[in-house]
């Protein structure tokens, strides 16, 4: 039976196929549209900021509008969508988390300290913390928990580095690699550090069991999931809200509506029709606040080529897909101008980005491009797309066969579920795919995606698009060396150009991702890390829980 959350009972004062799944759904990204920077990150509203008490309020329960429960609560099962994201950041603690500027610090560790060549790494757990059952965080369950992610199917490829995770003392677990890995850190902010119980790993556990703000409360009848507050929760005056109540709404213009109006506190948005909606609607309506941190990284719409077939093993294909596609039409109409265009595998507010010529259209170019492949193979440039099944990304898929068809290219769409998506792409079944995706923070998350060995090409493989060029590699394996932000930035940059020149991906359209709240909603992207560094705000159309109150 459902434990039924908590009343407003205190006194109210008024005055956030081995990783191929991770690769695939979330940097390719086959997440729906629907469903990092060196700079402080940013809060945008559209509305005057309002007087507010001083301190926060205790009690009261957050509503969240969500498209979907929950599909997998372990953080070795599938790959989380936004949804599955938002609940767990209820949940979980993870080991690292990024900080306002979107570098990684300690959560739940206490420190971390790598050797001198970067090939072992040891973790300090934070003492005193215990899971919301009551038994305690140690060494043994954080080494079980990174050994079980070596062998899940989201998180194989990106720990393949790591050849052994063991626990010398109670509150000490070291990790060793096979290479230097300097930024190893940074896998521990993403679901690879989320910490729960073994028997929630194993599935015994009958729900999960984490040491977040929150504990899973159950489902009312209404089919709306509960989170309530963890009385025991290590981070001391936390959480000041009773409950979080996740109230799934299918449809996005429903959600959008629902905050509109005031029946649930709280939806992220990135569906590019309903942030126009919101922004004018907020125009006139004071009671909803929009908040948007601008230099994080943003899901990039991008076009995945195949080039180990027919005809994107050409350059001159390539070339010529790029060339033609007019990225400034599809950004205006297929996105109602909501974003910007991209120019690569990261934001142009990031401090790794390297600045090279942006994507302009070119017809005559991809012309030119076309009647070389011609001349090189005697046959026309035909090829089949991938789509997934989403509305905006549907609109993109329409709008290139258009494009592409000026220049001279025959493009065939094929719509496809995730699922199948996965299958074609992992194991080279396809020409090229469209998708959402490229949202880490930091470059090297995308090595398992670019970087490898000519003789080493797997029948399945996280390199969807077989692409593998030896300066690309070095690039990714040179980064990993060293702690060195200047020698690391010149390495990205190599990475970014040679992509820039080789085209194993088209960049389009860099989205945006918005959470819309209601003005009683308090300190919402305000929060603070267990090492006591201000915590980012919005990370993936997610925020941290625990800080929040309502007025």
């Amino acid at each position: 039976m459902p434990i039924a959350p908590r009343s407003d009972r205190r006194a109210r004062r008024v005055p956030f196929v081995g990783l191929v799944a991770i690769l695939v759904v979330v940097l390719l990204g086959l997440a729906a549209c629907s469903g990092n920077s060196g700079s402080a990150a940013t809060t945008s509203s559209t509305s005057p900021t309002p007087t507010v008490p001083t301190k926060a309020v205790d009690g009261g329960t957050l509503s969240i509008a969500v498209p979907n429960h929950p599909g997998s609560w372990s953080p070795v099962g599938p790959a989380w969508s936004t949804s599955d994201l938002q609940a767990a950041r209820g949940i979980y603690d993870r080991l690292m988390v990024r900080d306002e500027n979107d570098q990684p610090v300690p959560e739940l560790l206490d420190r971390i300290t790598p050797n001198a060549t970067f090939t072992a790494w040891t973790l300090e757990l934070r003492k005193g913390v215990t899971f919301s059952d009551g038994t305690p965080l140690n060494a043994t369950v954080v080494a079980a928990n990174l050994n079980l992610q070596r062998l899940s199917p989201d998180a194989s490829t990106l720990l393949a580095p790591v050849i052994f995770v063991t626990a010398p003392s109670e509150f000490t677990v070291v990790v060793a690699t096979a290479e230097p890995w300097s930024t190893f850190p940074e896998v521990l902010t993403t679901k690879v550090g989320a910490i729960a119980t073994v028997s929630t790993l194993t599935g015994e556990a009958a729900t999960p069991i984490g040491t977040g703000p929150f504990v899973f409360g159950g489902y009312s009848f209404d089919g709306s999931l509960w989170l309530n507050r963890n009385p025991t929760y290590w981070k001391k005056g936390l959480p000041h809200l009773d409950s979080v109540r996740l109230i799934v709404m299918p449809d996005a213009n429903d959600r959008v509506n629902a905050v509109l109006d005031g029946s649930v506190d709280m939806v992220a948005v990135d569906q590019p029709r309903q942030l126009t909606r919101l922004e004018e609607a907020t125009k006139s309506n004071d009671s909803t606040v929009l908040h948007e941190d601008r230099n994080a990284e943003k899901p990039k719409v991008s076009v995945a080529f195949n080039t180990g077939r027919p005809p994107f093993d050409r350059i001159t294909a390539r070339r010529a897909f790029a060339m033609a596609t007019d990225r400034t039409a599809i950004l205006t109409q297929a996105f109602d101008g909501q974003g910007i265009i991209s120019r690569g595998i990261i934001s142009d507010t990031s401090p790794w980005f390297s600045d090279h010529s942006a994507p302009a259209r070119d017809l005559e170019g991809a012309k030119k491009q076309v009647a070389e492949y011609v001349v090189e193979t005697g046959q026309s440039v035909s090829a089949q797309m991938l789509v997934p099944p989403d509305v905006t990304l549907t609109r993109v898929a329409t709008m290139l066969r258009v494009q592409l068809a000026e220049a001279g290219i025959d493009l065939t769409l094929i719509p496809v579920d995730p699922s199948m998506m996965v299958e074609a792409t992992t194991s080279g079944q396809y020409q090229s795919a469209l998708g959402l995706g490229f949202t880490a923070a930091h470059p090297d998350a995308y090595a398992p995606l670019f970087a490898g060995s000519p003789a080493e090409q797997p029948a399945v493989s996280p390199n969807i698009t077989r692409y593998v060029n030896t300066i690309v590699t070095k690039a990714f394996t040179d980064a990993r060396t060293t702690r060195d932000v200047t020698r690391q930035v010149d390495d990205y940059r190599i990475i970014q150009e040679q992509l820039f020149v080789d085209v194993p991906m088209v960049f389009i359209v860099q989205t945006r991702q918005v959470i819309a709240t209601s003005r009683s909603v308090r300190d919402l992207t305000k929060w603070s890390s267990g090492s006591g560094a201000t915590g980012l705000g919005q990370d993936e159309a997610t925020i941290s829980l625990a800080q929040i109150w309502k007025s």
